[in-house]
């Protein structure tokens, strides 16, 4: 993502990243942020637990705690404090329990 950003910038282009992505090269490019914030931009990463009758030797009980910890209230507060540091504001939006958008 970061050579899309490079090279929209060098040819005076569009394109769309994550705000992430942004940050971490926004003093390397010469590109404005025109739309922040729609939620049709919203970036949504889910946890999935898959069926152990589609892949047998999958480790369940691993996949469980996986989820179960990125689902955790620790976990999501980690998530919407990561990069505030470094950037100012945070990367990510916890979004564990919402109700889904999609």
């Amino acid at each position: 993502m970061g050579a899309t950003l490079q090279m929209a910038s060098e040819k005076r282009a569009y394109t769309l990243t994550d705000i992430g992505t942004y940050l971490a090269w926004k003093s390397r490019v010469e590109l404005v942020a025109l739309v922040e914030g729609d939620p049709e931009l919203y970036n949504v990463y889910h946890v999935l637990e898959p069926n152990p009758k589609n892949a047998p030797r999958i480790n369940v009980a691993g996949g469980r705690a996986f989820a179960d910890f990125m689902v955790d209230t620790a976990t999501q507060r980690l998530i919407g404090d990561f990069g505030r540091t470094r950037f100012g504001r945070p990367l990510f939006v916890p979004d564990a329990g919402k109700v889904d958008r999609w």
